[in-house]
C-alpha cells in the first residue's frame, strides 16, 4: 500500500511539472539573402504576451512558454513579416530568416514600426533618403567609446566638434563650417539655445543612451528649414515600440588627469543664488559682509569617480493604440583640464614691426564637476490606422561647478616691469562658478491620411532653454619677484561677483499637406505644401559687484594671507544690474512657407520646389547705452529653391545630384553692440552685421552592398555670400575683444568618402574628409623700413573660413563575434590644421594644430539580457593647441578617461 502511494505521488509530480515547465525557444534571425543577423527584430506568440528582441547578433530566446501549438510572428522594418505554426514540446532551437520587403509607391505610410535602432536600418535610411543624408545608429552609438552625442557626432563623415576651454561644451562643424552655419533640432523641430553667445545648444549635454538615432542632412529639400549652410543635425529621441521594450545602463569611470594632480574644490553650498539687489531690491546697498568667502576657499582631494546610470521602458495598450515610452540619463561626471594660456598682444615697441608677442604666460588648471541629467517622454495614440497624434517632451539638465586656478606671469609691463626670466609681476587669478542650465523641447503632433491620396499632418511646439550662473567668484592677487629674485608679499587686487542669467524661448506652428498618387506599376508623384511660423525670444540680465581691499592707514594694499582675513569695501554697493550693458532683450520673428514635388521615373527620383522664408530681428538694450545703438530692427526675405536627383544605380547603389540655396542668420546676441561676459574675451555684437547666403552643390555614388556595409564618394561646392566670422581686437583694457563681421565672399570645395566592411569577424569602418575654404579680406600690414620708420596699410589676405579643417580622418577596426556575442572597436580621429580666430593684423590669424586621437570600446553579452561594456577615450594623450604662427597661444591637455559598465535588456 505505501509503495503505491509513493509511486501515485511520484508520478503527480512528474506530471505536475510537466505541466508546470516553462519551455525555451531560442534562436536567431538573419536576413534570408546575406545571412546578416538582424538586431532589434522583435519575436513572439501570436496572442500572447511578452516574447523578445534579438540582441545586436540577431539571436533571441523565449523562455515563458509552455508545451502547446503556437503561431510565431517576427516583425522587422522593411522586411516581411514572419509566420510559423509550432508544436513545443520540449526546449527547441528555431533559426528564421526575414525576406526584405519592397514598399508599393501608391501607399502612404503615416507612421514607421519596430526597430530603427540597428545599423541596417541605418544604412536603408540613407539609401533610401530624399536628399543627401548620413544616420548614425543607436546601435552605432552605444558601441562607440563615447557617452554623448558630441563624440559620438565626431565619427561621422565630414563632422568635427568644436570644444571650449576647460569644460566639455561642444559643438558640431559640418564640412569645415563652424556651428552657426548648421541647424540642431530635437525630434525635428529647432531647439532653443541656453548659451548666452550662440544659437546652438551642446551637445554634450545630450546622452547618446537616449537617441535612436542622429541624421546629420547635408542637403535640404525645401520643406527643411533653410538656415543650414553646412547642415542639420537632428537629434531622433526613442519612439513607442510595438512591443514592451527595457533597457538599462550603468558604468563608473575615471580620468587619468588626477593621477597626476588633486582635484581643486570649493564649497558650493556657499554660492548665493540671489545677488543683494533680487534679496532686497534695488534700492539696497550691499554691505562687505553679505558676500560669502567660502567659495572663494579652494580645497585639494581625490577626485571623485564618474558615474553613469540610465533607463529606458516602452510598451503599447489598448490593442496597440496607445504607446508610451520614457528614459532617463543620469551622468555625474568628474574631469579637468591643465592649461596653459598666453596672451598675445601687438609689439609697439621700437623695430619690432608690430608683430604679435607674448605678454603675459598663464597657467591654468581646471576640475569640472559636470551633472547631466537627460529626460525623454513619448506618448502616442493611433485611432485607426489613418490617424495618430503625439505628445514628445524631451527635458535636459545640466549642472556644471568649476574651479579655475590661474597663475599669471608677465612678460611685458606690468607692476615693476620684468628685468629677466623668473622676474617681474606674478597674479594669481582663481574663479569658482555653478552654472545651470535647462533645456525643455515639447512637441504635440499629428498625422492624418485624409483620403487614399491626401496626408496632413501638423505640430506645435514650446521651446525653452535658461542659464542660471549665481555667484561667479573670482579672485585676484599679486606678488613682485625682484631682480635680485627676492618676492614682496601677496597683495589683495580685486574680487568680482557676478549674477548672470539669460534664456531663449520659441513658440512655433507648422502644418503640411500631401498629395501622392501612382503613374503606373513603377512611377509616382507627391506634391507637398506647408508652413511655418516661429516667435522667438532671448534675454540676459548681468548684475556685477566689484570688492577692493580696505587701504591700511598709510594708504597702500594690506598683504594677502587668505580670503577669510581679506578685507574689503564694496566699490559698486548697488551693483551694475541697472546700467550693465550686457542686459538686453531680442526677438525674432520667422515666417516661411514652401511648395514641394517628388516625381519617381523607374529608377530616377526627382525632389525640387521653393521655400520662402521672412525674417524680423530686433533688439533693446536694458538700460539705454549712450554710447552705441540701444536699438534696432531689420527685415529680410529670402527665396531659396532647392533640388535634389537620385539615381538608382540597382537595388544597392545610388547616384545623387543635388543644389539648394540656405542662410545663416546672426544670433540674437550678435546684433547687440555691447559685450557679453565670455571665457577669455569678451564678445560684442555689431547691428550691422548681414545675414548668410549660400549657393551648395553636392554630388555622390552611394553603395550598400551588405546591411551594415557601404561605400560613399562625393564631393561638394558651397558659394557663400557675407560670412558671419569673429574678428580678434584689443580693447583699451586690455582685455580681447571679439565681435561678429561679414566678410565678402568665401568659396568652399570638398570632397568625402565612407567606407565599411567585414571581412569575417574582422571590419572596418571608416571615413575622410578634404575641405578647401577661401575668403580674402582685408588686414593691416605693417612694415619697417631700413630706416626704422614703421608703416601701416590695408592689404588683402587670402586664408581659410574660421573653423575650417582641411583634412579629417575617422578610422576604426572591428571585431564582432556573433557566436561569443563579443564586439570590439579601436577608433582614430585625425584633424588637420584649423582656423580657430581671425585677427585683425595680417598674417597673425590663429590656428588650432593637427590633433591625432585614439580611443577603444568592447563589450561582451555575458548572458540574454546583460552586457558589459567599457570606453577608453584619449589614449594618446594629445593636447588642444593654438598658436599664432610660431608662438603658442593656448594647450589643454585633458589625459586618458576609462570607464566600465553594463546594459541589461529585456
Amino acid at each position: 500500500m505505501k509503495k503505491t502511494f509513493y509511486l501515485l505521488t511520484f508520478l503527480l509530480i512528474i506530471t505536475s511539472y510537466s505541466f508546470g515547465q516553462k519551455l525555451v525557444l531560442k534562436g536567431q534571425v538573419v536576413d534570408a539573402k546575406t545571412k546578416e543577423p538582424l538586431s532589434g527584430a522583435y519575436v513572439h506568440f501570436d496572442d500572447k504576451k511578452g516574447g523578445a528582441i534579438t540582441d545586436q547578433f540577431g539571436y533571441y530566446s523565449i523562455s515563458s512558454a509552455s508545451a502547446g501549438d503556437y503561431k510565431l510572428k517576427v516583425k522587422y522594418v522593411g522586411y516581411a513579416d514572419y509566420e510559423e505554426k509550432i508544436h513545443l514540446s520540449g526546449n527547441q532551437v528555431l533559426n528564421i530568416k526575414l525576406s526584405e520587403k519592397a514598399e508599393s509607391l501608391k501607399q502612404v505610410r503615416i507612421y514607421g514600426g519596430t526597430n530603427q535602432e540597428s545599423e541596417a536600418s541605418s544604412r536603408r535610411a540613407e539609401k533610401n533618403a530624399d536628399n543627401i543624408t548620413n544616420v548614425l545608429s543607436a546601435q552605432a552609438m552605444q558601441r562607440s567609446p563615447d557617452i554623448n552625442a558630441a563624440n559620438v557626432l565626431a565619427r561621422v563623415s565630414g563632422v568635427t566638434i568644436q570644444h571650449n576651454s576647460g569644460s566639455d561644451d561642444a559643438y558640431g562643424i559640418i564640412r569645415g563650417l563652424e556651428p552657426r552655419y548648421n541647424n540642431t533640432l530635437i525630434n525635428g523641430v529647432k531647439v532653443t539655445s541656453p548659451d548666452p553667445v550662440s544659437r546652438f545648444i551642446s551637445l554634450s549635454i545630450v546622452p547618446s543612451d537616449l537617441l535612436e538615432k542622429i541624421q546629420v542632412s547635408k542637403s535640404l529639400t525645401p520643406e527643411m528649414e533653410g538656415d543650414a549652410i553646412g547642415g542639420t543635425v537632428n537629434l531622433v529621441f526613442k519612439d513607442a515600440p510595438d512591443y514592451e521594450y527595457f533597457k538599462a545602463n550603468g558604468s563608473i569611470g575615471y580620468s587619468g588627469l588626477f593621477f597626476n594632480r588633486k582635484y581643486d574644490d570649493f564649497n558650493h553650498g556657499a554660492v548665493q543664488s540671489q545677488s543683494p539687489v533680487q534679496r532686497f531690491g534695488p534700492s539696497y546697498l550691499a554691505t562687505p559682509g553679505y558676500f560669502s568667502r567660502a567659495n572663494l576657499d579652494f580645497t585639494q582631494k581625490n577626485a571623485p569617480p564618474t558615474a553613469l546610470l540610465g533607463f529606458t521602458y516602452g510598451r503599447r495598450f489598448f490593442n496597440n493604440k496607445l504607446g508610451f515610452i520614457v528614459g532617463d540619463s543620469y551622468q555625474n561626471q568628474f574631469y579637468g583640464d591643465n592649461s596653459q594660456f598666453n596672451n598675445a598682444q601687438v609689439d609697439t615697441r621700437p623695430g619690432k614691426g608690430f608683430q604679435p608677442v607674448i605678454s603675459d604666460v598663464a597657467n591654468r588648471t581646471y576640475s569640472t564637476q559636470q551633472l547631466n541629467n537627460g529626460l525623454s517622454a513619448h506618448l502616442d495614440y493611433k485611432f485607426d490606422n489613418a490617424n495618430k497624434i503625439s505628445l514628445d517632451n524631451v527635458f535636459l539638465y545640466t549642472r556644471t561647478a568649476q574651479s579655475r586656478l590661474s597663475i599669471d606671469t608677465s612678460i611685458l609691463g606690468g607692476n615693476g616691469g620684468r628685468v629677466g626670466p623668473g622676474t617681474g609681476t606674478v597674479f594669481n587669478d582663481n574663479r569658482s562658478t555653478i552654472q545651470n542650465e535647462y533645456v525643455e523641447n515639447l512637441k504635440l503632433s499629428g498625422k492624418h491620411l485624409l483620403t487614399q491620396h491626401f496626408m496632413f499632418d501638423w505640430a506645435g511646439v514650446y521651446s525653452n532653454a535658461t542659464q542660471v550662473a549665481p555667484d561667479r567668484a573670482d579672485i585676484t592677487y599679486n606678488h613682485l619677484v625682484n631682480p635680485d629674485f627676492s618676492s614682496t608679499p601677496n597683495y589683495f587686487d580685486n574680487v568680482s561677483r557676478i549674477w548672470q542669467k539669460n534664456g531663449n524661448k520659441d513658440l512655433s506652428a507648422m502644418g503640411n499637406l500631401g498629395y501622392k498618387t501612382g503613374l503606373g506599376d513603377d512611377n509616382s508623384l507627391e506634391l507637398k505644401v506647408g508652413g511655418l511660423y516661429r516667435h522667438s525670444t532671448r534675454y540676459n540680465t548681468q548684475n556685477e559687484y566689484s570688492l577692493r581691499p580696505t587701504a591700511t592707514a598709510n594708504g597702500v594694499k594690506s598683504p594677502f594671507t587668505d580670503i577669510y582675513a581679506a578685507d574689503w569695501v564694496v566699490y559698486d554697493v548697488t551693483g551694475s544690474l541697472a546700467s550693465d550693458k550686457a542686459n538686453y532683450t531680442a526677438y525674432e520673428n520667422i515666417t516661411a512657407g514652401y511648395g514641394e514635388f517628388k516625381l519617381t521615373l523607374n529608377q530616377l527620383d526627382v525632389v525640387g520646389g521653393v521655400r520662402i522664408e521672412g525674417t524680423e530681428q530686433g533688439y533693446d538694450t536694458h538700460p539705454v547705452v549712450l554710447d552705441t545703438r540701444s536699438n534696432a530692427k531689420k527685415t529680410y526675405t529670402d527665396l531659396l529653391p532647392s533640388l535634389q536627383l537620385k539615381y538608382k544605380l540597382s537595388e544597392t547603389s545610388n547616384l545623387r545630384a543635388s543644389y539648394f540655396k540656405s542662410i545663416s542668420r546672426p544670433a540674437l546676441y550678435e546684433l547687440v553692440p555691447t559685450p557679453t561676459l565670455g571665457e577669455s574675451t569678451d564678445v560684442t555684437g555689431n547691428p550691422l552685421v548681414q545675414h548668410t547666403v549660400a549657393d551648395n552643390y553636392d554630388l555622390r555614388y552611394e553603395l550598400f552592398p551588405r546591411k551594415e556595409e557601404q561605400f560613399f564618394i562625393g564631393g561638394f561646392y558651397k558659394n557663400i555670400v557675407n560670412p558671419i566670422e569673429f574678428a580678434l581686437n584689443d580693447s583699451n583694457n586690455g582685455q580681447l575683444n571679439t565681435s561678429p563681421q561679414n566678410f565678402g565672399t568665401a568659396k568652399v570645395a570638398g570632397a568625402e568618402v565612407v567606407y565599411s566592411k567585414y571581412f569575417g569577424d574582422l571590419g572596418i569602418s571608416g571615413n575622410y574628409t578634404y575641405t578647401y575654404s577661401n575668403i580674402s579680406t582685408t588686414k593691416i600690414y605693417t612694415s619697417t623700413d631700413a630706416n626704422g620708420v614703421t608703416t601701416s596699410v590695408p592689404k588683402l589676405q587670402s586664408r581659410q573660413l574660421q573653423g575650417q579643417t582641411g583634412n579629417v580622418v575617422n578610422l576604426s577596426l572591428l571585431y564582432k563575434n556573433d557566436k561569443q556575442r563579443a564586439f570590439v572597436q579601436l577608433a582614430y580621429t585625425y584633424l588637420g590644421r584649423t582656423l580657430a580666430l581671425v585677427y585683425s593684423n595680417y598674417g597673425y590669424d590663429y590656428y588650432q594644430q593637427p590633433q591625432s586621437l585614439l580611443a577603444l570600446s568592447a563589450e561582451k553579452q555575458v548572458s540574454k539580457h546583460f552586457t558589459l561594456t567599457t570606453k577608453i577615450n584619449n589614449i594618446l594623450n594629445t593636447p588642444t593647441t593654438v598658436m599664432i604662427n610660431d608662438l603658442i597661444q593656448s594647450k589643454d591637455i585633458y589625459n586618458v578617461s576609462f570607464n566600465i559598465g553594463f546594459r541589461y535588456a529585456l
